[in-house]
C-alpha cells in the first residue's frame, strides 16, 4: 500500500470513528431527553391538589401544612416515582408503604405532625380550621 493510500485509510477510518462517536452521543442525549419528560409527567404539576389532598412528589409533601375541618377526610396521594409512607409522630396514624399512584386516606380528629420514615427530613403537619 503505498503512503497516500494509508493517509486516506487513515483518515476514512479516523472518520468513520468519529461518526460512530456522533451517533452514541446524540442517542444518549435523546434518551436523557426522554427519561427526563417521562420524570417530569410522573410528579403530577399540570394540575392542582384538591382540597384536603397532600401530594408526595419530589420527595416532599405538598402542601407542608394543610388546614382541614375536625371530621373531613384528607387524601394522601403518591405522584412521586418512590414510595412513601405518612407517620405521625405521636403514632397513632401509620399508612403503611404508600406506592406511586396509590393513595391513603383517613378522616382528621386532630392536629398532628407527620413524616414518611423512608425520607428523611420529608415532614409536614395538619392544623385544623377555626
Amino acid at each position: 500500500m503505498a503512503t497516500g493510500d494509508r493517509q486516506v485509510a487513515a483518515v476514512e477510518e479516523r472518520a468513520s470513528v468519529g461518526g460512530i462517536l456522533a451517533v452514541i452521543l446524540f442517542a444518549g442525549l435523546a434518551v436523557a431527553a426522554v427519561v427526563t419528560i417521562l420524570y417530569r409527567q410522573n410528579q403530577g404539576t399540570s394540575a392542582p391538589a384538591k382540597a384536603n389532598t397532600v401530594v408526595m412528589a419530589q420527595i416532599a409533601f405538598n402542601p407542608k401544612t394543610l388546614t382541614a375541618a375536625k371530621g373531613s377526610e384528607v387524601v394522601f396521594e403518591n405522584k412521586d416515582v418512590a414510595p412513601h409512607n405518612v407517620k405521625a409522630d405521636d403514632h397513632q396514624i401509620s399508612s403503611g408503604t404508600i406506592a406511586p399512584g396509590k393513595t391513603f386516606r383517613l378522616v382528621v380528629q386532630q392536629p398532628f405532625d407527620y413524616r414518611c420514615t423512608i425520607h428523611p427530613g420529608m415532614d409536614a403537619k395538619v392544623v385544623l380550621a377555626g
